[in-house]
């Protein structure tokens, strides 16, 4: 049960006069006490899916079912000669909604596929459950050790100190999650697994053998499934190179969608005083626009918009080193939108796309330009002071004036000016258009 697992976790602790947070904020290889005994654990069918609490309005509706329809299709394929299935990513700017998007998505499986007695697992390498720094070594292990503990017995959410107590103390093999799931149709769902480190990197030993185990066990027989997000869809198409040549596998991409328009908005979210300068601010990506409503309605309350992602990455950035040659390259992915000159700290920054481009969002780059203003460049710091100038007069112009569009204007012959890149076309201007 889990009340003995949690005895014997805490008797180990005792012995060995180690306080409950002692343990989360070592990051040391863990001096595992308990071995794994799938008997504590749920059946596979029997695993609940996340809830969410006062969820905030969900945009997507067509999007979830459309998703679930094609996740379905995947779930009951095989591969065949010609044929491999290919896994889904779920891809979308950090805290942009992907969580809360493989939430929906688990709870709409779980309860279609009631009948097939699934196993829907949903796990995370962010929120409550974070990849801890010794796990790196083995992404095989942490994928298997979150299984676990999503398959643990409880009545209530649990949190990040509870996990890292199971993590330490608690071995957990593939071989026992691979006895575990036996011949139990699954669908497994991996939140963030961009954040495991080598995602990109195409000669990463040991995040090929976590894609064959992946493959092997969720992917590749009849009614076996996995679906994944990424905030990068590079690191998408690098797990399908893990698995089998590009040419022979694909990841299926599903990008969130964005807010349309601006009736959509104020139905939505019942706060008709947005405008379109507001919603290309946040990039019209549904979460951060309903986050900035909720920063406006709640003054007093900071915590809503993502504050300090997005410190962290600009402080990645810093430390890998800006030259005048990295903010040409950066201001260059507003026009053409190649990745491959962005940061890669900043890229979590940016909206991106199934064509692999990345998009802008103000709300998040301004803070980035300015921060490169404060490094001193001689050469463009003036420069980059005017274009975020022009981006906040955009945002804070009146509805009826012609200014911010003029702002706007401005502000991309600038961009065009310091990247050198005067052929890229922003709006279609042809006849007919």
């Amino acid at each position: 049960s889990e009340n003995m697992l949690q005895y014997e976790i805490r008797e180990q602790l005792k012995s060995k006069n180690m306080p409950l947070q002692q343990i989360a904020s070592t990051t040391t290889a863990p001096n595992w006490t308990v071995q794994l005994d799938i008997q504590t654990l749920r059946k596979p069918n029997e695993v609940p899916v996340p809830m969410e609490n006062n969820a905030p309005p969900y945009l997507t509706e067509k999007w979830l079912q459309d998703t679930v329809n094609v996740i379905e299709e995947k779930f009951r394929s095989q591969d065949t000669e010609c044929y491999r299935v290919p896994p889904s990513a779920v891809v979308r700017c950090s805290r942009g909604g992907k969580t809360r998007a493989l939430y929906e998505l688990s709870r709409v499986l779980k309860e279609r596929l009631r009948g097939d007695d699934v196993a829907v697992i949903y796990i995370s390498l962010n929120d409550q459950t974070p990849l801890i720094d010794w796990e790196s070594r083995n992404p095989i292990d942490a994928i298997c050790r979150r299984i676990a503990f999503a398959a643990l017995p409880h009545t209530k959410k649990r949190q990040k100190q509870e996990f890292a107590n199971f993590a330490k103390v608690v071995e957990v093999s593939s071989s026992v999650i691979v006895q575990w799931l036996g011949a139990s149709p699954r669908i497994l769902l991996i939140d963030e697994l961009n954040k495991l480190e080598g995602m990109t990197d195409p000669g990463n030993v040991e995040m090929k053998r976590l894609a064959e185990f992946l493959k092997t066990h969720f992917l590749a027989n009849d009614k076996q499934y996995f679906v994944f997000s990424s905030h990068v869809v590079s690191s998408s198409y690098q797990l399908s190179e893990f698995m089998d040549s590009a040419s022979r596998r694909r990841v299926h991409i599903r990008e969130l969608p964005l807010i349309a328009n601006l009736s959509t908005a104020w139905n939505t979210f019942n706060y008709e005083q947005l405008n379109a300068r507001q919603l290309l601010q946040y990039g019209c990506v549904p979460a951060l626009v309903y986050q900035s409503v909720c920063a406006v309605l709640d003054p007093t309350n900071d915590s809503y918009l993502p504050k300090m992602n997005r410190e962290i990455a600009i402080m990645k950035c810093v430390q890998e080193g800006v030259t005048d040659e990295v903010i040409e390259q950066l201001l260059g992915s507003f026009l053409d939108g190649d990745p491959d000159f962005v940061p890669p700290a900043l890229l979590q920054l940016m909206d991106t796309t199934s064509d692999s481009e990345v998009r802008w969002i103000p709300y998040n780059m301004v803070p980035v330009l300015r921060k490169f203003v404060k490094l001193g460049s001689r050469k463009y710091s003036i420069l980059l002071r005017t274009i975020c100038d022009c981006f906040d007069s955009f945002l804070k112009s009146k509805a009826a004036s012609g200014d911010s569009w003029e702002y706007l204007f401005l502000m991309t012959l600038l961009i065009r000016c310091v990247s050198h890149k005067f052929e890229q076309v922003l709006l279609p201007l042809g006849d007919n258009k």
